[in-house]
């Protein structure tokens, strides 16, 4: 592997030339720095990233713990953080804990899950990352980054008991209030909700929006109208049909999932989304746009967390002050398609 000075001995150019182009530095015109990346190239030159930490103190990496990179909001938050390395120059080291394959949506062994996180915590320290950007797979507290003294910590769709750990997550409640509001203003008057278990944050505070929606527009809120569901397509199926036939004539389901169980059994029925019945879901899953009719949805800003996490976390490790709100709330959008169109007509 080439050295700086083998590059600066190939092109004529200084040795502090050469390290600035390597090093991104300003101050070198395009010319010289084209003729430096290209002899870099030619030589298979690779920078000695312990040598620049040594010297700097920094080694212009972060460390990134999902909680389980196949659940669905993984892959979009990790390529926002990407993103934004990209733009500061920054490489990243990812760590995946895998709790959804180890757990479910169960609870989790609480001694077992902080030893695993300890554990990548500990990795990531050895491999002198500048800070860690843990992503939770559900907006839950956790309960184990404050344990580690040592590194800086943001967290990204899940929040930390330390109030100095930084969270990045998204309105819910806000989300919920404007579904429930589009399906107000699309005709529905008889609405139910299937929320989420009842020990889940997204469910409380989506059930929250749901009702204070209906207050502002002067929609009496049905208890029995809510059914409380387990985030899956059946249980949409089955509370699908006890909604409807207790009378809803419009539906806020807490996820996609759920919302399609509804749809599968109107569609099973002669019941007619997007006019006999409204039905609106939440997370905009793939599966949302290729149901028939197609589901109108609540979009996560799951891209802009990743990277509103790592503007954060780049921020802290320049030394700017931390967010004045331990929780910073990005907001959603509301995708709406044939399943709301209401009184306007399936197109």
């Amino acid at each position: 592997m080439a050295t700086i000075r083998e590059i600066s001995e190939r092109t004529g150019v200084s040795i502090a030339t050469v390290s600035k182009v390597l090093n991104e530095k300003y101050g070198v015109n395009a010319e010289t720095r084209q003729l430096v990346m290209s002899a870099a190239r030619e030589l298979n030159y690779r920078p000695n990233l312990n040598a620049r930490y040594l010297k700097s103190g920094r080694s212009q990496t972060l460390g990134i713990i999902t909680e389980d990179l196949t659940v669905f909001n993984a892959p979009e938050i990790v390529d926002g953080i990407a993103a934004a390395c990209d733009e500061a120059g920054y490489h990243y080291i990812l760590g995946n804990l895998r709790f959804f394959k180890r757990y479910g949506n169960g609870p989790k062994d609480l001694s077992e899950s902080t030893e695993l996180v300890h554990g990548v915590v500990d990795e990531m320290l050895s491999k002198q990352v500048d800070g860690i950007i843990y992503i939770g797979c559900h907006s839950h507290v956790v309960v184990s980054l404050s344990d580690h003294p040592e590194p800086k910590f943001v967290c990204a769709y899940c929040t930390s008991l330390d109030s100095s750990i930084p969270s990045i997550i998204y309105d819910d409640k806000k989300a919920a209030f404007e579904a429930t509001e589009r399906l107000i203003r699309s005709g529905g008057r008889t609405i139910g909700m299937i929320s989420g278990p009842s020990d889940s944050s997204h469910a409380y505070n989506r059930t929250r929006g749901h009702q204070e929606a209906l207050f502002a527009h002067g929609v009496p809120y049905n208890p029995a109208l809510t059914a409380v569901g387990d985030w899956g397509r059946d249980c949409g199926f089955t509370l699908g049909e006890q909604l409807i036939k207790s009378g809803a004539t419009a539906i806020f389901a807490h996820n996609d999932l759920m919302a399609t169980g509804v749809l599968d059994y109107c569609n099973a029925n002669g019941i007619e989304v997007g006019k006999d019945i409204l039905l609106i879901g939440f997370d905009n899953r793939e599966i949302s746009t290729v149901c028939r009719p197609r589901l109108s949805t609540v979009a996560l800003p799951l891209f802009e967390i990743g990277q509103k996490a790592a503007h954060v976390m780049l921020d802290i490790l320049s030394g700017k002050d931390l967010p004045s709100e331990h929780e910073i709330l990005l907001e959603c959008s509301i995708i709406e398609r044939e399943s709301t169109l209401g009184d306007r007509g399936l197109t």
